[in-house]
């Protein structure tokens, strides 16, 4: 028997683009593709340049532990796990293991904030989280290649993606190696921002660039808002119905994450009114996103206990039978409980029932129907949207449609 031939580029090319087509058609009968740019930008623009390689974590049923995975153009899956609706991780902080340094979002969750940037031809836009490149080659398709720019602040994600844009055909597209936190430029010469990593806030430079009218898309919490610049530097808009957990925007003045506060042990013993189980309920996480942006946590529905603790220093332990002891400035497990009470008694509203309003002096205020309500947040300061890459692990990845693109 004769040992097939290795794929040639070429068929590879023919290959990717059938499984594209193929995507395209699954998203927009999924009611994920409704605008027809958008959709001809998918269809067109080739993701495995982008992607020639990722990593997936695997379980080890010998050792009963995990392994990372690296997936090429050489494993029988790399081209169809590229065409899948999924999240890839697509480098490594430590190279070969370790947490996730850059991924490729998954192409509903771009879709649909590519739908929502309502970008039109010759709009200057500005992408921040560069990743693999790929979503700045769909900005492309839509606004026009010299009218994109794209930056990120890790050098070695910036050269890859210059040289994935250069072989997909965008090498007018401007890739910038930068702090995406400190943007600077002339006022209101930018169109649209859109930004891939996650926020607590959005820098006050980013409205000042966006001229009035215009349109910053980003992942704030848990959600993705769409906010519209006005003409006396504060903006406001509303969340899309989809969730999203992206990467941490990494700065050069960035936190280097929430540190743990110690455990509660000799805290008393009171009760929750969230139960675990609500731990793993998206919808409920989004509004304790907002309200609570710097929490972490371990432990959950499936574990007997779960530990939040704040970057305030306040910790919380709620076991399953309710028990809960809390520990510091802030009471936790009271929060926790209040906005399970609340988000219940509202019947357990969507993510786009919210919206977000900046002041011109960047005072963020997140709120639910309107934004005249008593149910908003205050959040957090830039500084705090800062979080350090570390903040999303592995485990965390998994089953979301984290990126950057």
């Amino acid at each position: 028997m004769t040992t097939p031939a290795a794929p040639t580029p070429v068929h590879v090319d023919e290959r990717a683009r059938s499984m594209r087509r193929a995507m395209v058609a699954a998203l927009r009968d999924a009611g994920e593709l409704t605008d027809a740019a958008v959709t001809e930008a998918l269809a067109a623009e080739p993701r495995h340049l982008y992607v020639p390689v990722f990593y997936r974590r695997c379980r080890d049923d010998a050792g009963g532990g995990w392994f990372t995975e690296r997936v090429d153009a050489g494993h029988p899956s790399w081209l169809p796990e590229v065409h899948a609706d999924q999240a890839l991780v697509t480098m490594l902080r430590d190279g070969t293991d370790g947490p996730p340094l850059s991924s490729s979002t998954a192409p509903s969750l771009m879709a649909a904030m590519l739908q929502s940037l309502a970008i039109e031809a010759g709009m200057n836009v500005l992408e921040v989280g560069t990743g693999t490149g790929y979503n700045a080659g769909l900005l492309a398709r839509l606004a026009g290649d010299a009218h994109v720019t794209t930056i990120d602040i890790e050098p070695a994600i910036i050269d890859t993606a210059r040289a994935a844009l250069a072989a997909a055909g965008h090498p007018a597209v401007r890739v910038l190696c930068g702090d995406g936190a400190d943007l600077r430029g002339e006022p209101g010469s930018v169109d649209r921002i859109i930004d891939t990593c996650g926020l607590t806030t959005v820098p006050d430079g980013w409205r000042v660039l966006v001229r009035p009218g215009g349109r910053i898309v980003a992942p704030i919490g848990a959600g993705i808002a769409a906010i519209d610049v006005d003409g006396e530097s504060g903006a406001s808009g509303r969340f899309l119905p989809t969730g999203a957990y992206f990467m941490g925007l990494r700065s050069a003045v960035g936190a280097a994450g929430v540190p743990f506060p110690g455990e509660p042990d000799d805290a008393p013993t009171g009760r929750c009114a969230m139960p675990l189980a609500a731990w793993a309920d998206n919808d409920f996480r989004f509004p304790v996103s907002l309200a609570l942006p710097d929490l972490m946590s371990r432990g959950g529905p499936d574990d007997p206990e779960l530990v939040a603790w704040h970057g305030d220093g306040s910790i919380a332990r709620i076991r399953a039978d309710g028990a809960a002891q809390q520990a510091g400035p802030r009471r936790l497990a009271d929060a926790l409980g209040a906005l399970w009470i609340d988000f219940q008694a509202a019947g357990r509203p969507p993510r786009d029932r919210y919206g977000v309003t900046i002041s011109p002096e960047g005072r963020h205020t997140a709120w639910r129907d309107t934004p005249d309500t008593a149910h908003s947040w205050q959040l957090g300061t830039p500084q705090q949207a800062m979080t350090n890459l570390f903040s999303l692990n592995w485990l965390e990845f998994v089953g979301q449609g984290v990126g950057n693109p």
